[in-house]
């Protein structure tokens, strides 16, 4: 086979070129310890403006729905606890800790406010604690999702990209119901 020099340039530029790209999924496969560290800040962020917003909606309009077919309040913030648990144990192969709860007829209906905050917090700790007992080996393990493959670490953003699709439609619900939503409170 003849290798011409343009062929051998554009194979040597194109491996340098990918070398960064190769070099940078390494480190992230290596250094989970540090997207735990990051994840772990981004998730208590999470956590405080999940409940300002949820804590927004007086306790009487916890059902409110802007059309008969939507999410309710309440169902905006169960549907995320109930779909990210249930994707995390389906995928890390551990127990849901809802599975109980969900059996119960009617339970998220029929949870005060109080308690429905109580939830939210007990959630988003066994999020925190799922991903801290993870090992680093199923961290970086290939799962299917949105039609493609992706680390299962890259799942906990993903699900957490779900989590503030919900919590803006919240914040619309507040506005329909003439309340100013707090202000936007980042990482």
């Amino acid at each position: 086979m003849k290798i011409t020099r343009k062929s051998a340039l554009k194979s040597l530029f194109g491996s340098i070129v990918g070398l960064p790209a190769l070099a940078k999924g390494e480190s992230q496969k290596k250094d989970l310890t540090g997207f735990k560290e990051e994840f772990a800040i981004a998730w208590k962020s999470s956590l405080e403006y999940t409940l300002k917003i949820f804590n927004q909606m007086p306790d009487d309009k916890m059902e409110y729905k802007y059309t008969p077919e939507s999410f309710s309040f309440r169902t905006q913030f169960v549907h995320c606890i109930t779909f990210t648990t249930a994707q995390l144990c389906g995928r890390l192969n551990i127990p849901n800790p809802y599975d109980e709860k969900e059996k119960q007829n009617g339970y998220w209906a029929k949870l005060s406010k109080i308690e429905l905050e109580n939830e939210i917090k007990g959630f988003y700790a066994w999020v925190e604690k799922t991903i801290f007992e993870t090992k680093p080996e199923k961290l970086n393990q290939l799962e299917p999702y949105a039609g493609d493959k992706i680390p299962v670490w890259r799942l906990f953003y993903a699900l957490e990209n779900h989590i503030i699709h919900h919590r803006g439609q919240a914040i619309c619900y507040l506005r329909l119901n003439g309340i100013t939503p707090i202000g936007y409170i980042g990482w």
